[in-house]
């Protein structure tokens, strides 16, 4: 089941990543963050969520976490890419790239900070 839905997460974070009629609106900003960069973070934030879920046992290892944001943070980075490639209207961010990165990043430190009060108060 968690593994069907992390596929139905990845769908729509394709659909949404190369949809060429979903433009970001830059004027909306938080200091130097925009609400565009939020929302990077967020949606890769939450993936990373779901593949600790999906491939992350219980006595989790510091490798697989590793791996998970790795292999988030490069999904994020391909995303933007084909932004570039594959679009007319969208294009590579590298602020958006950073942000999918640091989504990722941030998930698994959630998660793992979860898990481990869990642990504690079990």
């Amino acid at each position: 089941m968690l593994i069907k839905s992390l596929l139905f997460y990845l769908a729509i974070l394709s659909f949404l990543s190369l949809n060429p009629w979903l433009l970001p609106d830059p004027s909306r900003a938080i200091g130097f963050i925009t609400w565009d960069s939020l929302d990077h973070a967020a949606a890769y934030g939450l993936l990373s969520v779901l593949m600790m879920f999906a491939f992350v046992p219980q006595n989790r290892t510091w490798t697989k976490t590793a791996i998970v944001v790795l292999i988030s943070s490069l999904a994020g980075v391909l995303f933007e890419y084909c932004q570039y490639w594959f679009t007319s209207a969208r294009q590579f961010s590298f602020f958006d790239a950073a942000a999918n990165v640091c989504g990722a990043m941030l998930g698994a430190i959630v998660f793992c900070g979860i898990r481990m009060y869990r642990e504690r108060s079990v």
